[in-house]
């Protein structure tokens, strides 16, 4: 995946977490663990595509 691609995912995981954790139901805080988790596995393949992206 390109940085940019990597971004976009990032960036649509933050607005699941956002609207679950701003939810007052019990069942969208696993959604807002859920996205958080996302992102979390997502940073790493992130500075990686940068890296390389500035070595180019």
């Amino acid at each position: 995946m390109s940085k940019q691609e990597l971004f976009d995912e990032m960036a649509k995981q933050w607005q699941a977490f956002e609207a679950a954790h701003n939810s007052k139901f019990k069942k969208d805080a696993a959604a807002a663990r859920k996205a958080a988790s996302a992102l979390k596995k997502l940073v790493t393949p992130y500075n990686q595509a940068s890296v390389a992206e500035g070595k180019a």
